[in-house]
């Protein structure tokens, strides 16, 4: 298991090089899930979907979706089998009017995206990822862009400078004045712009910088209406459109807009004396998302697998029989960290419109008929449907132990975490927890690989963080639960989990694909 699960960890660092911005992710997602055998398709054409057959479709570069329909999917006893995750990460995004010039320096505004710990941002260097949107031939082009190589540095305020005592040494963080990355000096820009023929449109950032200072520089009118007039001039910060010239190979001029956020320029990696750990930005929720994606694509290859092979003995006719039985899908939202409250975002109706949808192309005849309707068909298949909610959880701090609920402390290499939360943060039930629990301990017997778990729930006085799986259970009208693995730092720029754990997570989650409809199936239940 040692050397699958830092295989597996391995991909997760790739993943997560290459992964700056959800809309990175989302490409990167729909680039292996494509090299994998599924067909893209897309929301504004016909879809004449095939059973047996595995699709992918992305919803403006940032949602990515991915689904394949059993051979045998049927209305009797079908099942609906969702692993979600959110590809959104806490970040500094660049503001659209972004130019500000300050002791001789370029630096740029940003905005806070999500709740992320900021004061780890400081004094390192930053890369830059996401999509610009440019002009050429008259025709406008969207492009998505990572550069991994610092280009940004947010500098502390020297302990000399601060006003301390002999235990406090740092400066309160504003969020507004200190969150101003720097660029290059005015003078280097200058000289680069210079040399390379690249003709400046607007007046001089000296003048910029000393109205922004408060200092006038003409003998007539206010300082605020200079300021203000060159901001209308000049919005984007010289050095960015510079950088941003240079990859798309473009104009600057040509740079109409744009929704890039900072990122750390360097890379994850394996970390401790044993190399158990990995360490790296955007853990959450990238590692959640990597692992149901990763789960999903080994189950399609088990499924055409087993009918390339067409063995009929033993529980392997039985496996078959519940894979085919079953439409699957795998989503990775965006706009969680925000509350997921936009046209793609876990709260809105993407997610019930694409599977009604499916249910149009998969049943077309018995609808056309008058046979039955989407909506009929959709309430007899959402009572044997789950959702399997991915997003990672917060392990155990060995310097703030009292954080943590004394009974439910998480541990590294100790599994899977399942989320408990009586006022539905969570969307755990006891009853269906027992069922994923139950396709753990098949997947074990039948693959020898025991999959661990444990339960998680948060002090009554710290408040508990939400994710999207109430939300997407409340607009399917579908049961699930909340699951994760434990790490360090959450929302830090650099977090730290364990390497057994992504292990667990993958196999996990294959395990409720592969196994939930043949438990739910030998429950009884009080009627």
């Amino acid at each position: 298991m040692d050397t699958k699960a830092r295989e597996y960890a391995q991909e997760v660092i790739k993943f997560i090089r290459k992964s700056g911005s959800s809309f990175l992710a989302c490409k990167n997602l729909r680039d292996k899930l494509i090299n994998n055998g599924l067909i893209p398709i897309s929301e504004g054409e016909k879809w004449n979907l095939q059973k047996n057959e595995g699709y992918v479709l992305s919803k403006e570069n940032r949602n990515i979706c991915s689904f394949f329909i059993g051979k045998n999917f049927n209305i009797e006893n079908g099942s609906i089998l969702i692993s979600i995750g959110h590809i959104d990460s806490c970040a500094l995004k660049i503001s659209p009017n972004n130019n500000i010039v300050k002791s001789k320096i370029n630096q740029i505004n940003v905005e806070c995206y999500g709740s992320g710990l900021w004061n780890t941002w400081f004094d390192r260097g930053l890369g830059l990822s996401g999509q610009v949107v440019f002009k050429k031939d008259n025709k406008l082009i969207e492009r998505l862009i990572q550069i991994n190589k610092s280009l940004f540095f947010l500098p502390s305020l020297a302990i000399h400078l601060q006003h301390r005592t002999r235990f406090e040494f740092t400066v309160k963080i504003n969020y507004e004045t200190h969150l101003k990355p720097i660029l290059s000096t005015v003078l280097y820009d200058q000289l680069i712009k210079k040399r390379k023929g690249i003709t400046k449109k607007s007046s001089d950032e000296n003048e910029l910088q000393k109205r922004q200072e408060g200092i006038s520089t003409q003998g007539e009118g206010t300082t605020q209406d200079h300021l203000e007039q060159e901001q209308k001039e000049n919005v984007n910060s010289s050095p960015l459109l510079y950088i941003l010239a240079k990859e798309l190979n473009c104009n600057e001029e040509d740079i109409l807009d744009f929704e890039l956020c900072l990122m750390d320029a360097q890379e994850p990696c394996f970390t401790g004396v044993y190399e158990e750990f990995i360490e790296g930005a955007r853990f959450d929720n990238l590692v959640g998302s990597f692992c149901v994606f990763e789960a999903f694509i080994e189950l399609v290859k088990n499924v055409r697998s087993r009918d390339v092979s067409d063995s009929g003995s033993g529980s392997g006719e039985q496996d078959k029989c519940s894979y085919d039985n079953n439409l699957y899908i795998c989503i990775g939202y965006d706009h969680e960290e925000i509350g997921s409250l936009s046209e793609i975002g876990a709260q809105s109706y993407f997610t019930k419109n694409f599977i009604e949808r499916i249910i149009t192309s998969i049943f077309m005849n018995d609808i056309s008929n008058g046979n039955t309707s989407v909506d009929e068909i959709y309430g007899n298949l959402v009572n044997r449907s789950f959702i399997l909610n991915v997003d990672m959880a917060h392990c155990s701090h060995p310097n703030y132990p009292e954080t943590v609920q004394t009974n439910h402390h998480l541990y590294f290499h100790e599994g899977i975490a399942i989320k408990y939360n009586t006022n539905k943060n969570y969307v755990t039930a006891p009853y269906y927890a027992c069922l994923i629990k139950r396709t753990f301990e098949l997947f074990a017997n039948e693959y020898k690989q025991t999959i661990k778990y444990q339960n998680f729930m948060v002090k009554n006085d710290t408040p508990c963080g939400s994710t999207v799986g109430s939300m997407v259970a409340s607009n399917l009208s579908m049961p699930g639960i909340d699951i994760g693995i434990p790490q360090l730092a959450m929302h830090s720029i650099r977090e730290i989990a364990a390497v057994h754990d992504i292990y667990y997570l993958i196999k996990g989650t294959l395990a409720f694909y592969t196994y939930y409809n043949r438990v739910l199936s030998s429950c009884v239940g009080d009627t």
